[in-house]
């Protein structure tokens, strides 16, 4: 066994609450919204490195294959294993004190730690095994049931004192030999505070973005450890006034019983490279780069310094010693015996959010081999979204009696969420994404998954309108568009009536939203002056500040002018640059046509290009007799239709 000496600080996360802005917008439209739960964690700090080894002479080749192994991960790889791994229930409450225990704790004398049921420990180990296989270290940990009461009555004694803490007071009347098994377990454990779940616990540990966690990222280092085999979990939730209180939890982490040698690896980072889930990896947690200290030299680190490059836009931060705000821009090293000795630890500032297929290139520099000889590190992490994501962000409408498959994109499968409906009466959901207008009324929709996080939608249900119903050619492409979003209630009407440039640039800029999966009124492009004089709308600023609309003349946008067929075939073109651009990509070039319509000399000089592109793409049809009537004007449904076109084009939806 290792020795392990005492600190007189032990380190703790501030508790964060992360809480996604919602914004009113036309028509009390309400955008989706996302939670973080708030929680607290407690990790032993240890003066001591573990003298840990995992390479020999082949060190360079055999890490190489570990970065090459991570690099070559695919996003169904990651998705296959999430499958398996993932949380045994959707939220955060499903390990409420009524569910967990097959014994029940005593939180008065005489006191017993109580025993929780094998499939929430079996959770908890799947979170760990789960981070484990992105991390790239063996996701083969197994409980360690000679630990049971042990992680159990860790947690017992810290929820009797009500505090964490890793050298707990003896409460009154608690036997000594059971306040020793909680003492010793509280030396050897990572703590919680305040979450429900051992996964959610476990995703705590790997964020580590307290600002006393921040500088050595204690919680995470311990459950990378590549030597680690076996771990096991407690939690007891404190005596509330009305019932039960508050959780608090352990996890085991000192083990190291793999052989020495068994793990190859040159370094490991949080996150990994390759792919990555954003799902497990937020704005404001540090990037870790745990090093090899048989490879690289841990005393020789006062010349480190990191590059980090975001591709899209080549943002770059540079890191050294003189970054040491913890609530900004961050650097440390650190050499304490948390897993691995030795970590170089970064933390880059005014990231928002991190966007689907986001690159994040890493260079490390003034890194010395044991040998002597200087040495740098470079890989590349690529951000995606691992679970379903719904489509729609605003509010919609329904006919009494109808039918809307809810799409969404991004996530592994079907069953990656569930929705409810808060008023069944008016309105169904089911597990498969099918809402069903009953009555006339109102109800939410909340779609939920398995990080705690939830979409709300309003839907509005009204009486069918026999006046007022989508021709039978544009059905089809209509249902589609409103289960993506595209359709919101406020444009949901007046379906053969021309539609004018102010709701055109609007539902672009929706569609927008939906393939970005973020909101975009609080961008620059968005918060500049409006440069038209006739509106002042977000949308149409950040329309017009991304290119993909003008006004008619200088400083003015006509608002409620109607939109030919030519400046619809403009308008899209503009715009799928911009859609192609939000994730990252290139917009690929429309395949050529010799074909002209008949009447091609009536379409603008200015508008031809486009509205052949937008022809072959299959954005856009000509009408009878081969004519294209480029001044004919855009009616909403016909709107619907190329908005569902272009959409489903770039993104694909489930």
């Amino acid at each position: 066994m290792m020795q392990v000496n005492q600190v007189n600080q032990v380190n703790q996360v501030n508790q964060v609450n992360h809480v996604k802005q919602v914004k009113q917008v036309k028509n009390e439209d309400w955008r989706s919204k996302s939670r973080l739960a708030g929680k607290v964690a407690l990790t032993l700090g240890i003066t001591c490195a573990m003298l840990f080894s995992s390479v020999g002479a082949s060190a360079s080749a055999a890490s190489s294959e570990f970065q090459q192994r991570l690099e070559s991960r695919t996003k169904e790889d990651i998705v296959a294993k999430w499958l398996n791994y993932r949380p045994m229930e959707m939220g955060d409450n499903y390990m409420s004190a009524d569910r967990i225990y097959a014994e029940k704790p005593a939180l008065t004398a005489p006191f017993s730690p109580g025993k929780i049921k094998q499939e929430y420990l079996e959770d908890g180990l799947n979170a760990a095994n789960f981070v484990r296989y992105l991390a790239g270290v063996p996701d083969d940990l197994q409980l360690d049931w000679g630990l049971e009461r042990q992680e159990q009555s860790t947690a017992l004694v810290n929820a009797v004192n009500n505090q964490m803490s890793h050298y707990p007071n003896q409460p009154a009347g608690m036997d000594d030999a059971l306040f020793k098994l909680g003492a010793d377990g509280a030396k050897s454990s990572n703590l919680y505070w305040g979450s429900r779940t051992f996964y959610d616990n476990v995703l705590g540990y790997m964020a580590d973005n307290g600002d006393n966690n921040i500088g050595s990222v204690g919680h995470r280092r311990w459950i990378m450890n590549p030597a680690m085999t076996k771990t096991m979990f407690g939690m007891v939730y404190t005596q509330g006034k009305d019932g039960y209180g508050t959780p608090h939890a352990a996890m085991y982490a000192f083990d190291r019983e793999r052989a020495e040698g068994a793990v190859s690896y040159d370094f490991m980072s949080w996150p990994s490279a390759g792919h990555f889930p954003k799902e497990v990896f937020k704005p404001q947690d540090s990037w870790s780069v745990t090093l090899n200290p048989n490879r690289y030299d841990a005393q020789r680190s006062s010349d480190i310094t990191v590059e980090l490059t975001r591709e899209r836009d080549g943002k770059t931060w540079a890191f050294d010693q003189q970054h040491t705000d913890k609530k900004g821009r961050f650097f440390s090293v650190s050499r304490s015996g948390y897993g691995v000795p030795f970590a170089v630890i970064f933390r880059p500032e005014q990231i928002a959010a991190f966007e689907d297929n986001d690159v994040f290139r890493v260079k490390i520099s003034g890194l010395y081999e044991q040998s002597g000889s200087s040495a740098e590190i470079q890989f590349s992490t690529k951000f995606f979204k691992m679970v379903p994501r719904l489509n729609v962000r605003y509010d919609i409408m329904l006919r009494k009696g109808e039918t809307l498959e809810l799409t969404h994109n991004g996530g592994a499968q079907q069953s990656d969420f569930k929705m409810e409906s808060s008023n069944p009466q008016v309105l169904t959901a089911d597990s498969n994404g099918q809402i069903k207008a009953l009555s006339k009324g109102q109800a939410r929709v909340s779609f939920n998954d398995y990080f705690s996080s939830r979409s709300v939608i309003y839907v509005t249900v009204e009486d069918a309108d026999p006046k007022d119903k989508v021709s039978a050619w544009a059905q089809d492409e209509y249902r589609k568009a409103k289960g993506n979003g595209l359709v919101t209630l406020f444009y949901d009407r007046t379906y053969q009536q021309s539609i004018i440039r102010d709701d055109f640039t609007s539902m672009a800029v929706q569609m927008a939203e939906t393939i970005a999966g973020r909101d975009l009124y609080q961008e620059p492009d968005a918060l500049a002056e409006s440069p038209f004089k006739d509106v002042n709308d977000w949308k149409i600023t950040w329309a017009s500040n991304s290119g993909i609309v003008q006004g008619v003349k200088a400083g003015e946008f006509a608002p409620y002018q109607y939109i030919t067929r030519e400046q619809a075939a403009t308008l899209l073109l503009q715009l799928r640059v911009k859609l192609y651009d939000l994730i990252n990509e290139e917009a690929p070039r429309a395949p050529s046509t010799s074909v002209a319509f008949a009447d091609d000399e009536s379409i603008s000089s200015w508008a031809k290009d486009n509205v052949y592109q937008a022809v072959s793409l299959g954005l856009m049809n000509g009408k009878n007799s081969n004519r294209f009537d480029p001044k004919g004007l855009l009616t909403y449904e016909q709107t619907y239709v190329i908005m569902q076109k272009l959409f489903e084009s770039i993104v694909e939806t489930k």
